[in-house]
């Protein structure tokens, strides 16, 4: 049996963050953040990845026209985002408003601009929902069109390559090949 000792170092729990940094990077920031990173006992570092010039990116709202690079980061040391965030800023030398740091798991939080002046009204409450009406197609009206539409396909059906079909009904050949 294993002591307890034992059983302590094998659980060895990670955390795992997405660490955001928008706008052009200092000169050896990546250096910089390597070694900061450090004190939280980092297990892995991906390289950053840096996304095309955006007009609103997706993490920044605030920000305009930048781009922004994005790291993986996995720590045997448990922290917040918000302290990782603060910490990264103040050694960092980058504007906290320009760092994000969240669970790569986790929800995107989509918090847009455009989003937040547009009011949201339902369309249920409008007398007028814009568009066609479709009270031709409901109701009786789509009965009796219905109705009219089974009739001609009885009617085309009856004909075949301009033949009328002979009538079930008829009283000859009606018997069995088979026998009586």
């Amino acid at each position: 049996m294993k002591a307890f000792t034992e059983y302590l170092t094998e659980s060895k729990k990670t955390y795992k963050f997405k660490i955001g940094v928008a706008s052009e990077l200092p000169e050896g920031f990546n250096e910089n953040l390597k070694t900061h990173l450090d004190k939280f006992n980092v297990v892995s570092l991906s390289k950053g990845k840096k996304t095309p010039i955006q007009k609103a990116p997706l993490d920044f709202p605030n920000l305009h026209n930048c781009e922004v690079t994005y790291w993986e980061l996995e720590t045997l040391y448990p922290t917040t985002d918000a302290a990782l965030s603060e910490y990264i800023s103040q050694c960092c030398f980058v504007p906290r408003a320009n760092i994000i740091v969240r669970d790569p798991d986790g929800p995107v939080d989509i918090d847009n601009e455009e989003m937040k002046n547009v009011p949201y009204e339902t369309l249920l409450t409008q007398t007028d929902m814009g568009g066609e009406s479709a009270q031709q197609s409901v109701g009786n009206n789509r009965v009796m069109d219905l109705m009219k539409e089974l009739e001609t396909a009885r009617k085309e059906s009856a004909m075949v390559d301009g033949f009328k079909l002979e009538n079930s009904d008829d009283k000859q050949n009606n018997k069995s090949i088979i026998g009586d």
